[in-house]
C-alpha cells in the first residue's frame, strides 16, 4: 500500500504527467468501446472470418507505418503530436459512428483502418514523452505503473460500456461514446507543454525512417529481446481476441453482448495487476516479474480451452488482465531504460508495427487453427506458446535489467549536483551520456586560475583543493562538482582546482552543460545561485 501511495504521489506531483495519464486512460477506454463495436458487427456479418479479416484491415495498414510515422513524429514537439493522435482518432471513430447510422459497411471499414494508423502513434508518443517530463528513474516507474493502471481502468470501463450500449442501443451509439472518449483525450493533454528534447538527425523519406528504426535497434540487443517477447504476445493476443468472439458466442454461450462482457473481465483482472504493478517502483524484479507474466498470459488461454465453464472463463480473463498490466509496466520500462532518449520514439514505433504485424497474423491463423483443430483444441495451443517461450528466454530477459542505455553510476553522478536536479530524467540522462571519464595524479592541477573555462567537472572518486589567489578556500569529495562559474558567467577561471589524491572525475563540455543547465528556468535559476554562492565564498 505505501508502494501504491508513494508512486501516486510522485505523479500526482507532476502535472504534466498527470495530464498524460488522464489522457491515456480516455483514450484506452475509448478505444475498447469502439473495438467492441467494431468487432461485434464483423462476427455479424461474417463469423470468425469477418473478425480477422476486419481485425487484419485496422492492424496492418497501421505495423506497415509505425515505424516511419513514429521517426516523422520525433521531429516534432511529441506533447503536440498527442494531441494531433487523440484529434484525429475522434474524427475517424465519428466518421464510423456515421457509416453504421447510414447503413455503409464500406466507410465503417475505411474509417477503422484510418483510425487503426493513426492510433499506432498513440503508444510509441506516450511512453516516449514520460521520461521526458518524468525527474528521476523513480518517476518514470510510477508514470509507467499509473500508466498500465489507466490502461486496466480502460480496459474495465471501455468493453463493459460497449457491451451495455451495444444491448441497449446498437453499434451507433457506441462508436459515438468512443469519438467523444478521444474528445476528452485531446482536451486532457491540450495544455502539456514538455520540454525539448534532442532528436534524432533527418532522414530522407518513409522508407529510411524504417530502415533506421530497425537498424538502431540492433546495437541494443536488451531491448530487442524484450521486443521479440512482446511480439509473441501481441501474437497469441490477436488469435485469441478471434477465438475470444467465437468462444463467447458459440462456445459459452453468452451472445452478441457477451464480448464486452469477457473484455471487461480481463480490465477488472488488470486494475488489480496494476495495483500489484506499484510494487516495482523500486525496480529490482523487472525481469523476474516479466518472464512470470508472460507465461500467465497464455496458461489461462489453455485452460479455457480444456474446461470451457462460464465462470472459468471470466476468471481466466481476470489473470491476463493482471498479468498483462504486470507485463507492460516490467517490459515497458526495461526498453526505456535500455535504449537513449531520442531513439524511444522509434523503438516503440518498431514495437507498434510488429504489434500490428503479429496480431494480424494470430488473427488470420485462428480461423485456420479451428478448422483444423477444433475450437477448444485451438485454445489450448494458442495458450501454450507463452508460457513455453517464458521458460525458454528468462535467463536471457534476468540479463536485460543491468542492460541500461546509460550507466547507473553516471546517472546516479548526475542527479547528485543540484544543478541537474530540476531536469528531466531524459535530460539527465543525456549528461550521463555526455560526461567523459578522466584520471588525474595527487597534485596534478584539474583548473587553473584565470584560464579558460571550457567543461565542468563532477568527482567520482578521491578529493580535490580548491585555491585562489594560494589561499586554501575549501576541499571536495566524491559527489561534489566544480567548473561552472566560468562556464555561467564567460569569464576566466576564478580559482585553481588541484588534486590532493589520485582522483577519478568526469567531464562535461561547455556546451552540453550549458545546453542543459539553462535549457529550463528552474535548472537556470539553480545554477546562477550556486555560482553566487561559490564567488561570494
Amino acid at each position: 500500500m505505501n508502494a501504491i501511495i508513494g508512486a501516486m504521489r510522485q505523479v500526482a506531483a507532476n502535472p504534466s504527467l498527470r495530464r498524460v495519464a488522464a489522457g491515456w486512460l480516455a483514450s484506452i477506454a475509448a478505444e475498447w468501446t469502439f473495438v467492441v463495436a467494431l468487432l461485434v458487427i464483423a462476427h455479424e456479418f461474417g463469423g470468425v472470418v469477418g473478425v480477422a479479416v476486419v481485425t487484419t484491415a485496422r492492424m496492418l495498414p497501421a505495423a506497415l507505418l509505425a515505424p516511419a510515422l513514429a521517426a516523422l513524429a520525433d521531429r516534432h514537439p511529441r506533447a503536440r503530436v498527442l494531441v494531433g493522435v487523440h484529434a484525429a482518432r475522434a474524427v475517424c471513430i465519428g466518421l464510423a459512428a456515421a457509416a453504421q447510422a447510414a447503413g455503409v459497411p464500406a466507410l465503417i471499414v475505411a474509417a477503422a483502418v484510418a483510425e487503426g494508423i493513426v492510433a499506432a502513434l498513440n503508444r510509441p508518443t506516450t511512453l516516449a514523452l514520460q521520461p521526458e517530463l518524468s525527474r528521476s528513474p523513480g518517476e518514470l516507474i510510477a508514470a509507467n505503473a499509473v500508466t498500465s493502471s489507466g490502461e486496466a481502468i480502460g480496459v474495465l470501463v471501455g468493453p463493459a460500456l460497449g457491451g451495455v450500449l451495444m444491448a441497449l442501443s446498437g453499434a451507433t451509439l457506441a462508436m459515438a461514446v468512443g469519438a467523444a472518449g478521444f474528445v476528452v483525450a485531446a482536451l486532457a493533454v491540450r495544455p502539456l507543454n514538455a520540454p525539448a528534447a534532442a532528436r534524432p538527425a533527418s532522414v530522407s523519406g518513409p522508407a529510411d525512417r524504417s530502415a533506421a528504426a530497425y537498424t538502431d535497434l540492433l546495437r541494443y540487443p536488451a531491448a530487442g529481446l524484450v521486443l521479440a517477447l512482446f511480439t509473441a504476445q501481441t501474437l497469441v493476443r490477436g488469435a485469441f481476441t478471434v477465438l475470444l468472439v467465437a468462444a463467447s458466442v458459440e462456445l459459452l454461450g453468452l451472445g452478441r453482448s457477451g464480448l464486452g462482457f469477457l473484455t471487461a473481465a480481463q480490465g477488472a483482472g488488470a486494475v488489480a495487476g496494476a495495483v500489484l504493478a506499484f510494487g516495482l517502483v523500486g525496480g529490482r524484479r523487472l525481469a523476474v516479474t516479466f518472464s512470470i507474466c508472460l507465461a500467465l498470459w497464455g496458461l489461462p488461454i489453455a485452460l479455457i480451452g480444456a474446461v470451457p465453464a462460464v465462470a472459468f472463463a471470466f476468471g481466466g480473463l481476470a489473470v491476463i488482465g493482471a498479468a498483462n498490466a504486470l507485463l507492460d509496466v516490467a517490459g515497458f520500462t526495461l526498453m526505456l531504460r535500455s535504449v537513449p532518449n531520442v531513439l524511444r520514439g522509434r523503438l516503440f514505433g518498431v514495437l507498434e508495427a510488429l504489434v500490428g504485424l503479429s496480431v494480424t497474423l494470430g488473427s488470420l491463423a485462428a480461423p485456420l487453427l479451428v478448422v483444423i483443430l477444433g475450437l477448444p483444441t485451438a485454445l489450448v495451443a494458442v495458450g501454450l506458446l507463452l508460457p513455453t517461450l517464458a521458460l525458454l528466454t528468462s535467463v536471457w530477459v534476468a540479463r536485460t535489467q543491468a542492460a541500461t542505455a546509460v550507466p547507473d553510476r553516471e546517472l546516479a553522478l548526475v542527479r547528485g549536483i543540484s544543478l541537474f536536479a530540476p531536469l528531466s530524467l531524459a535530460a539527465q540522462e543525456r549528461l550521463a551520456a555526455a560526461m567523459q571519464p578522466l584520471r588525474v595524479a595527487a597534485g596534478e592541477a584539474i583548473v587553473v586560475e584565470g584560464e579558460p573555462g571550457e567543461a565542468y567537472f563532477i568527482i567520482a572518486a578521491g578529493r580535490v583543493e580548491v585555491t585562489r589567489g594560494g589561499a586554501r578556500l575549501r576541499e571536495l569529495g566524491p559527489g561534489e562538482a566544480f567548473g561552472e562559474t566560468a562556464l555561467l558567467r564567460d569569464v576566466p577561471r576564478t580559482a585553481t582546482v588541484r588534486a590532493i589524491e589520485p582522483a577519478e572525475l568526469r567531464r562535461l563540455d561547455r556546451v552540453d552543460f550549458l545546453d542543459a543547465v539553462l535549457g529550463t528556468p528552474a535548472s537556470a535559476s539553480e545554477a546562477h545561485h550556486v555560482a553566487e554562492a561559490h564567488l561570494a565564498h
